[in-house]
Formats: C-alpha cells, sequence, structure tokens
C-alpha cells in the first residue's frame, strides 16, 4: 500500500519528498506558514473518554473490530473528498517544512488540503476544490451533468442515486456503483463488521453488523438501515454512507463516516419520552394541514451515547453533537428515524466554545442564563424536527420527488435550518402542554441564540453555518434580535424570537413542501451573507476556539483490554 501511494504521488504531483529549497512551495500562494498555526488553534484539543468498566469481553472486542473498520471508512471519505487524496497523503507525509507539524495536522483536521471554514480555500497548492469534491469529473459542471441526463433519461436514477460516483469513459459519463469503486476496501471493512458479529452476543446488533456488511457490497442499504433502527445494545454502531454535505454540485452522493459509540440507557429513557409527542408536534407544525405527514412512522428512537470512535464525514472539520437517520424516506415511512445524541462531544463543545461566546456576544443578563441541559435538550429537539415535515413533495414543474432530490445542492444547508427552527417551535409547543416549563425553554432559546454565532463560524459554505446565519440574519431584520452599538452585545426578548422563529419555520416548510428551488435559492441568497454587526461579534472570538480536534481514548484503551 505505502508503495503504491508513493508511486501515486509521483505520477500526481511531481517528487514528494521535498528538497530544501522548495520545503515552502506545498503551501498555497498566500498562505504563511505562522498562518497555518492559527488555523490549528482555531480547534481546541478534546479528550473523548468513555467508560469502559462495565463493558463485558465480547463487548471490547467488538469494539476493537469497529474502530479497525471505521479507519478503512475514513480511507474511503478521503478518496470521495478528493481523486488525488492519496498522492497530498503522500506528499503531506513527506513535507518537512518549516510549518510541517502544522502542515500535517490541518491536513488531518479537514482530510484534505482545503479548509472547511473558510467555504473550502486551499491551505496547501492544491487549487480550488471542485464542488463536486471525488465524486464526480473535476472539471464536470451542473449544466453539462443535467444536459446529459436530459439525453439520457434511463441514466437518471443511476447518475442521481446517492451511492454512485460519475466518471468520464471517453466522450461517455457512466454512474459507477460505490461498490465497484470502492470494491476492496469496503470488501475489508465488511470482513471486519461480520468479525465483529461473529463475536457479538447481542442478536440485534449481530443482525446489523451482518446486513451492513452485505450493504457494503450490494449499494442496497434498505435493510441493513431498517435493521440499526432496531438495535438493541449497549453497543451503538452507525457506518456507511450517509450524508450528502460533501457534494456541493448537487447534493446527490452520499458520505462515508462511521461513529462507534456506547449508549446511556437511564439517560436515553429519560429523552425517550420526547417520541410520544411526535404525531402531536407534527401536526402543530406551521403549515398547511395538506402539507403534514400524520400516517408516518413517528418510532423514532433517541439514544443518549458517548463516543467512542468516529471516521469519515463525521471527522473532517467540525465534529457531530448528534444525529439522525438514517436519510432514507422508505425507512422513515416505515420506521421513522433514530436520533443519536454525542454527550461527550456536546458537552466539550458547550464548556470549551459555547459558554465563552455567550459571555463574548450576549447582554450579561443573557449570557449568565444559557445552561448546558436546555441547550443539549434543543439539539435533541433539532435532530426530532429532521423526522418532521414534508419528504415527499411536488414541484413546480409537476414532478414527484423527495425533498432532497428538488432542492438539490441548496437542501443540506435549509435543512438544517428547517430543524433548528421547527425544534424550537416544538419546544415551545411542549411547554404549552407543561412537558417543559417556561424558563427551561427561554433559557432553551437563549442557548441556540449563542449557538448561532458557534455554527456562523463554521463558514457560510457550510451547510449548518449558512443555517443558522439565514436564521441570525432574518431575526436581526425582524427585531427579534437587536445589536447594541455601545456596547456591541446583542439582546433579544423572548416572545418576539418566538414569533420570529415561527414565522421562519412556515417560510421554510412551505419551501420544502413545494420543492421550491428558486425560492430556497432566493431565501439562502438574501440571508446568506454575514453583516457588519455580526462580523463585528465574530472578530471579538478570536481567542475562542471554533470547534474541537477530539483526542480519542480507545486506541489506549484497547492496548489493556
Amino acid at each position: 500500500m505505502m508503495r503504491s501511494i508513493a508511486v501515486a504521488c509521483i505520477v500526481a504531483l511531481g517528487a514528494c519528498a521535498p528538497r530544501a529549497e522548495e520545503s515552502e512551495t506545498l503551501l498555497a500562494e498566500g498562505v504563511a506558514p505562522e498562518a497555518l498555526e492559527e488555523m490549528v488553534t482555531q480547534f481546541a484539543d478534546a479528550d473523548i473518554d468513555f467508560d469502559d468498566a462495565p463493558l463485558q469481553l465480547w463487548e471490547r472486542q467488538v469494539i476493537a473490530k469497529l474502530v479497525e473498520a471505521s479507519d478503512v471508512i475514513h480511507g474511503i471519505f478521503a478518496r470521495q473528498v478528493s481523486h488525488d487524496s492519496e498522492a497530498w497523503r503522500a506528499r503531506v507525509d513527506a513535507y518537512s517544512g518549516s510549518a510541517a507539524a502544522e502542515v500535517k495536522r490541518l491536513y488531518d483536521i479537514m482530510v484534505g488540503p482545503w479548509n472547511r471554514l473558510e467555504d473550502d480555500s486551499p491551505f496547501l497548492a492544491a487549487g480550488p476544490k471542485p464542488q463536486g469534491a471525488g465524486y464526480y469529473p473535476a472539471d464536470l459542471t451542473k449544466e453539462e451533468l443535467e444536459q446529459w441526463i436530459a439525453a439520457h433519461p434511463d441514466d437518471q436514477e443511476a447518475f442521481t442515486g446517492y451511492f454512485t460516483m460519475i466518471r468520464r469513459e471517453g466522450d461517455q459519463l457512466v454512474a459507477v456503483p460505490y461498490s465497484e469503486a470502492y470494491r476492496a476496501d469496503l470488501e475489508r471493512a465488511a470482513a471486519l463488521l461480520r468479525e465483529a458479529a461473529d463475536v457479538s452476543q447481542n442478536a440485534s446488533l449481530t443482525d446489523y453488523l451482518r446486513k451492513r456488511a452485505a450493504a457494503f457490497l450490494s449499494d442496497d442499504y434498505f435493510e441493513s438501515d431498517v435493521a440499526w433502527m432496531d438495535i438493541d445494545s449497549r453497543l451503538e454502531p452507525t457506518i456507511g454512507p450517509y450524508e450528502v454535505y460533501e457534494d456541493k454540485l448537487f447534493g446527490y452522493k452520499a458520505a462515508f463516516e462511521s461513529f462507534v459509540t456506547v449508549a446511556d440507557s437511564a439517560a436515553s429513557a429519560e429523552l425517550q419520552t420526547l417520541k410520544d409527542h411526535l404525531r402531536d408536534l407534527e401536526a402543530r407544525l406551521p403549515i398547511e394541514d395538506r402539507y403534514k405527514n400524520p400516517n408516518r412512522s413517528f418510532e423514532s428512537p433517541i439514544r443518549v451515547v458517548d463516543e467512542v470512535y468516529t471516521a469519515g464525514d463525521t471527522r473532517a472539520g467540525v465534529q457531530t453533537t448528534a444525529f439522525n437517520l438514517p436519510n432514507d424516506v422508505r425507512v422513515h415511512e416505515q420506521k421513522g428515524s433514530k436520533k443519536v445524541m454525542l454527550r461527550n462531544v456536546a458537552r466539550a463543545k458547550f464548556d470549551r466554545i459555547l459558554a465563552p461566546i455567550a459571555r463574548t456576544v450576549l447582554a450579561p443578563d443573557l449570557s449568565a442564563e444559557i445552561d448546558f441541559q436546555p441547550w443539549f435538550t434543543n439539539v435533541v429537539m433539532h435532530e426530532l424536527a429532521h423526522g418532521l415535515g414534508p419528504t415527499t413533495v411536488t414541484t413546480p414543474s409537476g414532478e414527484r420527488t423527495s425533498v432532497n432530490r428538488a432542492l438539490r445542492e441548496l437542501y443540506s444547508a435549509l435543512e438544517e435550518a428547517k430543524a433548528d427552527v421547527t425544534g424550537l417551535h416544538s419546544l415551545s409547543v411542549l411547554a404549552d402542554q407543561g412537558v417543559y416549563d417556561q424558563d427551561f425553554v427561554r433559557k432553551a432559546y437563549l442557548g441556540h441564540v449563542a449557538d448561532m454565532f458557534r455554527a456562523v463560524r463554521f463558514g457560510v459554505g457550510e451547510a449548518h453555518g449558512k443555517a443558522n446565519l439565514v436564521q441570525f440574519n432574518w431575526a436581526l431584520e425582524k427585531g427579534a434580535i437587536t445589536h447594541d452599538e455601545a456596547t456591541g452585545l446583542f439582546t433579544t426578548e423572548l416572545a418576539r424570537l418566538v414569533e420570529v422563529n415561527r414565522a421562519l419555520a412556515t417560510e421554510i416548510l412551505n419551501i420544502q413542501a413545494n420543492g421550491d428551488y428558486q425560492a430556497a435559492a432566493s431565501l439562502l441568497q438574501r440571508y446568506g451573507t454575514i453583516g457588519p454587526e455580526l462580523q463585528s461579534s465574530l472578530n471579538r472570538l478570536g481567542d475562542v476556539p471554533v470547534d474541537i480536534q477530539p483526542r480519542y481514548s480507545v486506541k489506549t484503551k484497547m492496548s489493556g483490554w
């Protein structure tokens, strides 16, 4: 493997071992070595630990196999980021310039030579990142693919599917299934999952691992997604191709990722009662009844877990605090979706990032009210909200399709905004029903105001960053958030914030319900830029990390198992 990588590096990028006089040429034009150190300090080291004392021997053995499989998955994702990932990896490893340590660390954080916090601007001499990452030919335009599909309608399903790469063969475009494009790696990952299944003593976990191993080699993930919904085990793995954030050309292609986690059954049970309210929350969405989906499955497991290890898409750049999967609408209709809350990651972000941000940008009386549990519960509501609202729609042109396909590359940012605003709206509904008191909900709203500043720092090209920027500008325009020029601090009035948040929820849900691409583009363009008040506050956050870089304890623990 090392030899083949080295050869690839020589072919694609020239000799990898830099001579002394060439040592700085690896950096992008205009990027000084000291700038890389500033980029690295935007990510605070965070120890991601978990309690392994209660684990049985077989559980530890399964974790070890899953960690090994995750490393394979990480390699696949790197290839999805860039066609030249293996060559760049070798070149970075061989680099010996004055900023070598920073180059290697930043490359690992970003999984590639582009800064995910600055709209994928290159920090190494890689040139602009193709919008289609490694999923499409680097020179492919949106217009060319659309014209190809129009001329070859039989190709539409394969070309727009989640689990295919698009490649050129001469003057032809072809769809290559993931199972073919990444065959060797997926066979290795599948073998490790089967080995984990062999030692598992939990029937539901075993079923998932075997079905997911088979899916790697067939590209049919439905049965394994259903099995994942039914896992009833202290070990809660999630591994495979899921989110489409990396595909900024169309938003079609799923990125590989992995979460290895250990569940807290008591904490999960405490939040599990929320699923009993989902049908009513769907009914109380601020849109017309004809757009609601009361007959969908509301079987929505909630798991509070501690993260053990991650890989792939979720490890690149900003770290995930919670997720709602699977994304297959067929599974939503049959089984609902599962919400997984990464408690140890969320706590690290709250302590290291959110609380300091609140103290810097909010009026003191508001920042004093920021509290972990209301904020964490709002993260739960965000994930629950992904399972509410329109999924299958009729577009303005009369086509029946999914919201994702109708909104294409705009979907991810709009869906994240929807989850935020409808999650907050649902908290207000639950407060009216006595599930939470008004003080708790007030603190959740205030925590989200602070969280907007945290998420906007992810960059306007990142889905969560864009989503929070839209919410902030909407609330500022409508007077729900106000800026004190004398102090430079922001304040808010809760009743107005609730009203304005509901209005934005209605706006976004209607766009999704109609699959209205132009309306989505208009909303994101109008509210998706950073204004002077926000920028001045962001400038004051220079000493606050943007996110964390996890340091996993599991590999040290594994050496003693």
